[in-house]
């Protein structure tokens, strides 16, 4: 059957698929390097640049695919630069600014924003830091800026502007010990399911709405990723963080995540306490999780950090006290002296005389010696007679029947 379209366009297709007419003579290499432009154009699409991780987890939590993207970016990269300490605020930041021609971080630097002096110009991980938010996710600056504002205030974000390549810029790091948090809390909503949490007005993004419900399986791919950061996390500083990844993905596979994870804290925990020598870190965590036993004094890591956070409290609580109680005793000794200035000479030596006469050890002193201890019970008495006055200003006597 004649194609119609072709029909109308002034050229015919034959039986053999050849473009024959008046308008278009196709050759036989034209046709092939317009296959190869389509080609090139799917794998331009395809290409790692034109992707985006989102952690899963994020998107359940927050019910908000925009959130969770800058969210993932912010984890991905803080956890990426673990290991470079900036001067004055620790190690896990990295930088970003908004748009290629946004001029707003000069805003920020003038906004009152403490600014370093030192600039940052790394080769690793420009991806982060060498592309814009709207090159990187595809956001403008307005919906990172809400998102960015709210996580910082809920906690999972930390910010602060410092000097990047000569300019002032926002510096990003996740906020550790958060993760385990979220997924703890994600754990109970699988228990007791709930709505998707509706943390961010739904004017964050008119695109979000449309998408949220139409998210696939392609970001499933990511837990996994996460639960190994996870455990990562929890085996930072001991023998046991030279497991690699794949490593653990296996055993993830073979126990499932959440005893892999216990198991980690635990074969952490135990070296933290005992420091014995481990020689072989993968099969011991391995014989862990094949035989799992639970120690009585083992605490979950959310147990941990509730009462690390309780001692800080407690130890807060014990500093602004000592600095209260070192404020009263300063403030009763400038009364004290005052009190001691405007007394006349003949008061002050009847104080010292008072003071020499109370003990034999003070007869051989002489006055400038004595006159703390004649200062002190000069300020006793003067106290003891504020309290015997009241507030009439009349001595209070005892009544008798």
């Amino acid at each position: 059957m004649p194609n119609n379209r072709a029909r109308s366009s002034g050229y015919s297709i034959t039986d053999a698929g050849t473009i024959t007419g008046s308008e278009v003579n196709m050759p036989e290499d034209n046709k092939l390097y317009a296959v190869e432009d389509v080609e090139e154009l799917l794998a331009e699409f395809n290409s790692p640049k034109n992707r985006l991780t989102v952690f899963k987890p994020f998107v359940r939590y927050f019910g908000d695919l925009n959130t969770a993207i800058i969210l993932s970016e912010i984890f991905t990269w803080s956890y990426h630069f673990r290991g470079r300490k900036l001067p004055g605020i620790g190690c896990g930041w990295f930088y970003r600014q908004y748009e290629p021609s946004c001029k707003q971080q000069e805003l920020d630097g003038a906004s009152g924003v403490d600014v370093a002096a030192d600039e940052i110009n790394e080769s690793t991980g420009r991806e982060a830091e060498g592309k814009t938010w709207l090159e990187r996710v595809g956001l403008r600056e307005d919906v990172v800026r809400k998102i960015v504002k709210v996580l910082v205030k809920d906690g999972y974000v930390q910010t602060v502007v410092k000097k990047a390549n000569g300019a002032p810029t926002c510096h990003y790091k996740f906020v550790r010990g958060k993760l385990l948090e979220l997924m703890d809390t994600l754990k109970k909503q699988e228990r007791n399911p709930v709505n998707v949490r509706e943390r961010f007005p739904k004017k964050a993004g008119k695109e979000t709405l449309k998408i949220r419900d139409s998210l696939t399986e392609e970001t499933a791919e990511i837990t996994q990723n996460t639960t190994t950061e996870q455990i990562l996390v929890l085996l930072s500083g001991s023998p046991f963080s030279k497991i690699s990844e794949n490593d653990l993905i296996i055993l993830i596979k073979r126990h499932g995540s959440e005893r892999v994870m216990q198991a980690a804290d635990i074969a952490a925990e135990s070296w933290r306490r005992e420091h014995t020598e481990i020689r072989n870190p993968g099969g011991y965590l391995q014989a862990l999780c094949d035989d799992l036993v639970v120690p009585e004094w083992y605490e979950p890591p959310h147990v941990r950090a509730a009462k690390a956070e309780a001692a800080a409290e407690r130890k807060r609580a014990e500093a602004r006290r000592k600095e209260e109680q070192q404020a009263t005793e300063e403030r009763e000794a400038q009364e004290r002296d005052s009190h001691w200035i405007s007394l006349t000479m003949e008061d002050r030596q009847k104080y010292r005389d008072e003071a020499r006469a109370s003990s034999t050890l003070f007869h051989d002193l002489k006055d400038e010696h004595l006159d703390g201890i004649a200062k002190l019970n000069a300020w006793e008495q003067c106290q003891q007679m504020i309290t015997n006055t009241g507030l009439t200003g009349e001595p209070t006597t005892e009544s008798s029947e």
